[in-house]
């Protein structure tokens, strides 16, 4: 139980409180049903306390701590057809290359310690790692959204007019995300997930001129539920970071979400009937 809040409560912070985080739970234990309750109510009072130290209580003011919002995101009205289509494209798409990231990843995690051992498979990964970031900022990326998580990224990412720019952090990103799952680095998958997700519909904002916060919406939707096999808890941290400025987005978001899911589904009925593949490789 103990360890249960606390994990509760690092997730919470990560996801900006405490909903997020409790929703996250919920439908990760659904299967539990009623049974399910008890569990969670020491989880969400050590995430709600947790929450109450980043955002201050009384005159103290609490610790910095990074906004979840985006930044800078413009006001996005109404809902458009051609919205919608981009949401259902950026979920499939999403969901293509979150999941060919992670079978390399799971490749390599199965047959790496098999030729060598752990510390030279942290050593050449974190040198793989750092070739590719080098190689992106050759090529005129940045090579921070390479080698870190992407979250601080994204309001740059969004912001990008180049589309040569976008497939090179793209490309980069996705390997340099399956080295890093494959070779055992700590850190958590989805924000990766999510930073490939907004680049795939930043792309569409390039070509098509969707509103970046739309991207934004439609991006982390489908990255999150294609690296964590969720529905709900996507859709509603995609309204955290687009803000007020994005209530509009949430019906682009659901179909972004819903098409990630499907052709996850898809692919692993494929897989069972067809030739084995290896296991995803989570962290």
């Amino acid at each position: 139980m103990l360890a249960g809040a606390g994990s509760f409560a690092a997730i919470a912070a990560l996801f900006g409180g405490p909903i997020v985080g409790g929703l996250m739970m919920v439908e990760g234990g659904v299967g539990l049903g009623a049974a399910l309750i008890p569990t969670l109510i020491p989880g969400f009072v050590a995430a709600a306390s947790g929450y109450v130290l980043f955002i201050g209580l009384g005159s103290w003011g609490g610790p910095s701590s990074q906004a979840i919002p985006v930044p800078g995101l413009p006001l996005y009205q109404g809902t458009h057809v051609l919205d919608l289509l981009v949401g259902i494209g950026v979920g499939v798409a999403a969901a293509l290359v979150v999941s060919t990231v992670r079978r390399y990843a799971g490749a390599v995690e199965d047959r790496g310690p098999k030729r060598m051992s752990m510390p030279a498979l942290l050593l050449l990964g974190g040198f793989a790692v750092g070739l590719l970031a080098q190689i992106a900022q050759w090529l005129g990326a940045n090579s921070q959204d390479v080698l870190f998580s992407g979250q601080s990224g994204i309001p740059d990412l969004i912001a990008q007019t180049s589309t040569k720019i976008v497939l090179i952090l793209l490309v980069a990103k996705a390997i340099g995300y399956a080295i890093s799952l494959g070779c055992g680095f700590r850190g958590g998958p989805v924000f990766p997930a999510i930073f490939l997700g907004v680049a795939l519909a930043t792309l569409t904002e390039i070509w098509f001129g969707v509103s970046p916060t739309l991207a934004v919406a439609v991006g982390t939707a489908a990255g999150m539920t294609a690296t964590s096999r969720l529905m709900l808890t996507p859709i509603v941290f995609s309204a955290l970071l687009v803000g007020h400025n994005g209530a509009d987005t949430v019906s682009a978001a659901v179909l972004a979400s819903a098409a990630a899911w499907l052709t996850l589904a898809v692919a692993d009925r494929r897989g069972r009937g067809g030739p084995a593949t290896g296991s995803a490789s989570d962290r």
